[in-house]
């Protein structure tokens, strides 16, 4: 699949990770088989690894890309970071500035020694050179996490983002650069659009209701939904998730939502969405193809 984006003009490949794929082992195996394309993590948790593991990997995909990797980090879900990885969930944003501080020194090459509320090391030194620098960009959904990028990250990585709220999410990004000094224009905005290319729009709502909705009922995002202006199905929706009902989960998820966490409809409504989002102020649309092998390909060429 990424031998045959490259070829159709696209120019990134973005990396996922929930509990399939490792993440920093894909990039590896993808800077060597589709070398020249940017390769970035959208996201890796910030919590189930050291800082120390984060900074490996880094440094090691800097030299298999040529200095073309971005470090994509985030605070995933407790069920992902604490259920299933065994690891602490508390101070998530205090977590987050502290694993950013401390890759910003080590990357740069930096003798390491923090002492802070949730990291601490003693005297580490990565044992090699990153190749040119490596971004840290933040994966975020609410203002507190939205304001920590513009402050502190390179860039700010989107998900399940309506392009009508990109306003509002890029101002709160805007509001954390300015605070700290910062040049806003240069905080390179991600999104990552899910995409249902399809004749029949309303099968393919029902395929993204029935795909995302649980993620509405996450913490993270059920609050993000709340905040952009779906507090009727957020509410719906950790109500049905709390009774385990997960048909009135799916059932909850309005028209509006299901826009706002995916791109469905024909090859022209698709088209004109990506572009919309690039309009709004997207530097980097990154396209998820939901679909089967051959749908995955079909999705590439309508966007080529």
């Amino acid at each position: 699949f990424a031998r045959y984006a490259q070829a159709r003009g696209h120019e990134e490949l973005w990396l996922a990770e929930v509990a399939g794929g490792d993440a920093y082992a894909l990039a590896g195996a993808l800077a060597v088989g589709a070398p020249g394309m940017r390769i970035g993590t959208a996201v890796v948790p910030a919590q189930t690894r050291t800082a120390m593991v984060h900074a490996m990997a880094a440094m090691t995909l800097s030299q298999l890309t040529a200095g073309k990797f971005v470090l994509g980090l985030g605070l995933s879900s407790p069920n992902i970071v604490k259920d299933w990885g065994g690891q602490p969930y508390d101070q998530p944003l205090t977590r987050l500035r502290e694993h950013v501080q401390v890759l910003r020194k080590a990357l740069g090459g930096e003798r390491v020694d923090f002492e802070g509320k949730t990291l601490n090391l003693k005297r580490f030194k990565l044992g090699g050179q990153v190749s040119g620098k490596v971004p840290i960009y933040l994966g975020a959904l609410n203002e507190k996490a939205l304001r920590l990028a513009g402050e502190l990250c390179d860039g700010v990585i989107l998900n399940m983002v309506p392009e009508g709220a990109l306003p509002q999410i890029l101002g709160a990004v805007r509001a954390g650069a300015e605070a700290a000094g910062r040049d806003y224009r240069q905080i390179e905005v991600v999104s990552r659009l899910h995409v249902v290319l399809t004749e029949q729009p309303e099968q393919g709502r029902a395929l993204v209701r029935n795909v995302f909705g649980a993620y509405a009922a996450t913490p993270g995002y059920n609050r993000c939904f709340e905040w952009i202006g779906f507090e009727r199905e957020a509410r719906a929706i950790r109500d049905f998730y709390a009774k385990g009902d997960r048909a009135g989960v799916a059932a909850s998820v309005s028209d509006g939502l299901v826009d706002a966490m995916a791109v469905v409809g024909t090859k022209e409504t698709v088209r004109a969405r990506v572009r919309a989002y690039a309009e709004q102020g997207v530097d980097v649309c990154v396209i998820n193809p939901i679909a089967d092998p051959a749908g995955v390909k079909t999705t590439l060429d309508a966007l080529e």
